[in-house]
């Protein structure tokens, strides 16, 4: 008898052939063919995909004459139809109770490959969402870049600004550009900010789906529970992998915080500058229009780097990334 492959491939490849063969090759050996004993024997497999197939070909089988009673002879004639009666009456109740169990087993293998087919697809958008969590880190990369580019410039002018005593009104100026810088310092912080709070609601959507999904896998495994062991084995493993993912999202908020803390000392380091900056300003008054001409021109600089980012922040996304 031919059966057509497990529809769920993706989860286990076993074949109904590959089944009854092992089942076979147990029979043969005077071994009771067990779903354990045919899963050891082809050293791979889904035990719910195997667990009907073997259900399958157990069905298939034709049950076994029970042999002929053997009595005395002068017992034969006395006992023959009170046997016979119970050994029919034995046999059809063993054939009902046969057929039960297997019905029970294909049951219970047909909800542990739903379940296994529902972990894959939690699996598939867990890696989604790591996914856009890497996109999103990577722009934020670029945006602490530029940062740290407008932080090089501002320890070039602090330097300029102690060798030449820098008048009053140049310090001032030097200062109304470090709160630019800031402000834009900090409009970078609420934008990562806002893509963690991106991907931390699209990790509460998949929490909320693993948890719908475990709390029907508990009650298939709490009706199941007296008749396949084998459902346990599952959830255990489920539950492993739960705690890995968990795991994963933890260090995944972790590195997400991380990142926000550096940005927000670069605020305060920056704020800091300004502070020093402003307390030398009272004391620089002499070389001002010796080094108007250089702030001039540091001022454009930096006027075209923020035109620069503006048009970058009005791209669309697709462009930007």
């Amino acid at each position: 008898m031919s059966q057509p492959q497990d529809p769920a491939h993706g989860i286990s490849s076993l074949t109904y052939e590959q089944v009854a063969a092992a089942a076979e090759n147990l029979e043969q050996r005077g071994a009771e063919p067990t779903l354990q004993r045919v899963l050891e024997l082809l050293g791979t497999g889904s035990p719910n995909v195997a667990q009907r197939h073997l259900g399958t070909w157990r069905g298939a089988r034709t049950a076994p004459e029970p042999p002929a009673p053997r009595l005395p002879t002068a017992l034969i004639d006395a006992l023959e139809r009170q046997l016979a009666a119970h050994a029919e009456s034995g046999l059809s109740e063993g054939r009902r109770l046969a057929d039960e169990a297997c019905a029970d087993a294909t049951t219970l293998a047909e909800i542990g490959e739903t379940l296994e087919r529902r972990n894959v697809e939690l699996e598939q958008r867990l890696e989604q969402i790591e996914r856009e969590y890497r996109a999103s880190g990577e722009r934020y990369s670029a945006l602490q870049a530029e940062h740290d580019g407008l932080c090089d410039d501002l320890e070039r002018q602090q330097r300029l600004a102690r060798e030449a005593q820098e008048g009053l009104i140049q310090h001032r100026q030097q200062v109304a550009m470090l709160r630019e810088q800031l402000e834009e310092a900090q409009q970078a912080r609420l934008a990562a900010e806002r893509e963690t709070r991106a991907v931390e609601e699209k990790r509460i959507k998949a929490e909320r789906a693993q948890a719908v999904a475990e709390s029907q896998r508990d009650g298939a495994l709490e009706q199941a529970r007296e008749r396949a062991e084998q459902i346990g084995q599952l959830k255990r493993e489920m539950q492993e992998e739960r705690a890995r993912q968990r795991q994963e999202i933890a260090e995944m908020r972790a590195e997400q915080k991380a990142r926000l803390d550096a940005v927000e000392r670069a605020k305060q380091e920056a704020q800091k500058q300004a502070q020093e900056a402003a307390q030398r300003a009272t004391k620089a008054e002499i070389r001002a229009e010796a080094l108007q001409a250089t702030q001039s021109a540091l001022k454009s600089r930096m006027d075209a780097m923020q035109v620069q980012q503006r048009q970058r922040n009005m791209r669309p996304q697709g462009e930007r990334e």
